[in-house]
């Protein structure tokens, strides 16, 4: 496998450019680290050379590996292999893409899910949590106790914020919030009821993550207020667009009245039962 360097961005970026909402973390990690960045490492085929369509990137960002290609009959095998000896914490990319890399791996699982993209928020969808938008704010870092309080009763993140220690899981907080996103949400009574984040910022877009509301606040508007208000002012300071993941029905139920349109699946390739506990 052929390690790329900066030298080569450019090429990579022209590469990525037809698909930006599969391809807006690789896009975000190119644009704040390089090629060069201790945290990254970026790959093509050994017989690639400048002058030719690059067969499939690679991006691996402290084992979180991204794959993409414009050709869905790329050789799999070859990246499986490669990857497979990487021992990748997780593969994530276009269904048609990742999900071919199965047969070369171990101890790896799908997990499928929508990926959808907005483009703006209108006056109406505005209008229609108006009140509730009124109370969303930024978190600051002052914020990370509650974040993490909440997150720790939602189902979808309990258990990734219990089985690492408690200071590991702040400092992932403050990392998103000072560096790769922001984070918005809603109070009640001096407790952080709702929540909406975004990752992998870039100059064009950004990925909404980690929406969550307490148990105990759910069906009453709470989240949709929160990700309008992360969307309207993400958009507001010149993002042309945001994208978000959901596997959950009533959850992309929310997200299509708010105006995300489908635009296909994205898969990510985790350890199986028992594997997950090294992470």
């Amino acid at each position: 496998m052929q390690k790329l360097t900066n030298q080569f961005i450019s090429k990579v970026q022209q590469y990525l450019e037809p698909e930006p909402e599969f391809n807006l973390f690789a896009i975000g990690d190119l644009e704040r680290f390089g090629m060069e960045d201790p945290n990254v490492s970026c790959y093509t085929a050994d017989d690639w050379c400048i002058g030719m369509e690059l067969p499939y990137f690679i991006l691996d960002y402290r084992g979180n590996f991204l794959i993409y290609s414009h050709c869905a009959d790329y050789d799999a095998e070859q990246v499986g292999r490669f990857l497979d000896e990487k021992k990748p914490r997780n593969i994530s990319g276009k269904d048609e893409i990742v999900r071919k890399l199965l047969p070369y791996l171990n101890n790896k699982t799908a997990k499928l899910t929508y990926l959808a993209r907005l483009n703006e928020v209108t006056e109406q969808q505005k209008k229609q949590s108006g009140a509730l938008m009124e109370n969303v704010r930024k978190l600051t870092q002052n914020d990370i106790p509650e974040i993490y309080s909440l997150y720790l009763l939602i189902d979808e993140f309990s258990y990734t914020y219990r089985n690492k220690p408690k200071e590991e899981c702040f400092e992932d907080i403050r990392v998103n919030l000072t560096g790769l996103g922001r984070s918005y949400g809603i109070f009640e009574n001096q407790q952080l009821i709702s929540i909406a984040q975004t990752s992998a910022e870039n100059r064009a877009s950004a990925m909404v993550i980690g929406v969550a509301t307490h148990p105990d606040y759910r069906k009453k508007g709470y989240a949709k207020a929160t990700v309008l208000k992360l969307c309207s002012d993400c958009l507001a300071e010149g993002k042309q667009f945001l994208c978000l993941f959901y596997d959950n029905p009533e959850a992309g139920t929310i997200y299509h009245s708010i105006g995300f349109k489908d635009m296909g699946m994205y898969t990510m390739l985790q350890n199986q039962e028992g594997e997950n506990k090294r992470q």
